[in-house]
């Protein structure tokens, strides 16, 4: 009876520490769970309407208080995040902003315009290409002739270059690119009647290894000039004497 009473206060005892522990553990992450959602953080938010294409201002921005659990990474939380910014689409007052919604304000001419090529079937981007990049634009077409390919546009300046997942390829790119009005119309028409659109990357080293051909004419010139140095190699031969030759003859 003593060893079974022993047992059954041993038991009681474990199964209190236990209970003791456990409550302590669902106190404490209780606890956290309310620091979390006590806890905020500042996130920029539009004061007044930004319009598509606009450099953002300090005054067109105020900044919120959110929970940080309910904050997304890409939410704008540093000043710095928006200098020298760009809207890329229309954004209301009380927006709250994301960097994919702006873009970094790269030198475009006031005649140019901004077009966006999202990867498609008929849209293929050959290298990885960042805002920055020159490329050209190749065009298949076909014709009554039958297919057609050529070059649309040379040179032309990317502005932006973000991950755009399709179900072919989860690291397919979308790119924007900057464009004269003329030139821009071209490009939506061949978006819409080009069998395939490729952007290739630009290579603006390819010409740097032009001074080893001005090398290798230089020590070409100098044999030239050497068979006009021979000419002392040439002297004119000295004739005998020919006042001598009536001495010999005899006299009569």
């Amino acid at each position: 009876m003593i060893d079974a009473k022993r047992k059954a206060l041993i038991f009681l005892s474990l199964a209190f520490i236990l209970a003791i522990v456990t409550a302590g553990l669902i106190l404490n992450e209780i606890k956290q769970a309310q620091t979390a959602m006590g806890e905020t953080v500042e996130v920029a938010s539009a004061s007044k309407d930004i319009g598509s294409n606009r450099e953002i201002s300090e005054d067109q921005i105020e900044w919120i208080e959110m929970p940080k659990s309910s904050v997304v990474p890409s939410f704008i939380q540093r000043k710095n995040d928006l200098d020298k910014k760009i809207a890329l689409v229309n954004i209301k007052k009380g927006d709250i902003l994301s960097k994919n919604m702006l873009r970094g304000d790269v030198d475009i001419p006031a005649d140019h315009r901004v077009v966006m090529l999202n990867p498609t079937e008929n849209v293929l981007i050959d290298e990885e290409v960042t805002p920055g990049d020159i490329v050209d634009v190749i065009v298949s077409t076909e014709e009554k002739e039958g297919l057609r390919t050529q070059r649309l546009l040379k040179n032309v300046s990317v502005v932006q270059a973000a991950t755009m997942p399709t179900k072919d390829n989860p690291d397919a790119k979308q790119i924007k690119v900057s464009l004269t009005v003329q030139d821009a119309e071209q490009l939506i028409h061949y978006q819409n009647k080009a069998k395939q659109i490729r952007v290739l990357l630009v290579n603006t080293i390819a010409e740097e290894p032009s001074e080893p051909a001005k090398e290798t004419t230089a020590p070409e010139k100098a044999p030239a000039k050497q068979p006009a140095q021979e000419k002392p190699k040439a002297p004119a031969p000295t004739p005998a004497p020919k006042p001598e030759q009536p001495s010999s003859k005899p006299a009569n």
